[in-house]
């Protein structure tokens, strides 16, 4: 089983999109994956096929003390969903509560999946420092941190090298990854010149650029790469799905040993 955590220290800059998207292309070529939504804005689903939030998820079970994964559902494209659901702030608080108690919670409850071995797990994560996304940092093997085309971006390169050195995952299997890219302006030409600079072979070597179709594809409840399959958005997924799988396949002298943070 592999786990994969996206994560990000700001806001809007597609954590979800990216879980969901990516889970749908891994399962399009032959791969078992389950995205799990750890955030409590429960749009995963949204993105998977379900044109209305799920009421039904992890959330209150685990909260109840019951088994979390009773909740999930498999879309039309092969993806397991376990979605959030439609959570209370008592059961939000109880829940951070269980991690506070428990620690490798979410790590245990992972390992005690019944699905097969060669799976992928995708963790959709709140916004980080949030409990539940260091909890995803922690038991992840790989990280991909997203952040979009900012200054407010490029500002917050302390606060990513902290997200980062409370990963379990080796160094080269941490990948930040820069999304809503539009080429057309000046102020997005030079954050990606700059996350450049700051990140070096840390930057993955693909960009998501800003696309309406992701937003169509959304409204429609589908992947993008099944309404536009020939758009500039489903060429970039495509590419970040290729960099995970070239990750996997890479041998250990591939993965950067002893690489340090820039």
């Amino acid at each position: 089983m592999r786990v994969i955590a996206v994560v990000s220290p700001l806001g809007g800059v597609g954590r979800t999109t990216l879980t969901a998207h990516l889970a749908t292309l891994l399962a399009r070529q032959g791969q078992r994956s389950l995205a799990v939504e750890l955030c409590a804005q429960n749009l995963l689903g949204r993105h998977l096929g379900m044109h209305e939030a799920s009421a039904a998820g992890w959330a209150r079970a685990a909260a109840d003390g019951q088994w979390w994964a009773e909740g999930g559902f498999d879309n039309s494209d092969g993806v397991r969903v376990l979605p959030f659901g439609e959570a209370s702030l008592e059961t939000i608080h109880t829940l951070h509560q269980l991690l506070q108690v428990q620690p490798r919670w979410l790590q245990d409850q992972i390992e005690l999946l019944d699905i097969p071995s060669d799976s992928t797990v995708l963790l959709d994560t709140p916004l980080w420092p949030s409990p539940w996304a260091q909890a995803a940092l922690q038991c992840a093997d790989t990280v991909l941190v997203a952040l979009e085309a900012s200054a407010r971006a490029c500002a917050a390169l302390g606060s990513v090298r902290a997200l980062l050195r409370g990963a379990t995952a080796a160094p080269g299997e941490q990948g930040v990854l820069v999304t809503r890219f539009d080429p057309r302006r000046v102020s997005h030409r030079e954050a990606l010149q700059i996350l450049r600079e700051q990140w070096g072979e840390h930057l993955i070597p693909y960009t998501l650029h800003e696309d309406e179709n992701i937003a169509r594809a959304l409204a429609r409840a589908m992947c993008v790469g099944s309404l536009a399959p020939h758009a500039q958005s489903a060429h970039d997924l495509q590419g970040v799905c290729n960099w995970l799988e070239g990750q996997r396949a890479a041998p250990a002298s591939m993965l950067v040993p002893g690489a340090t943070l820039p």
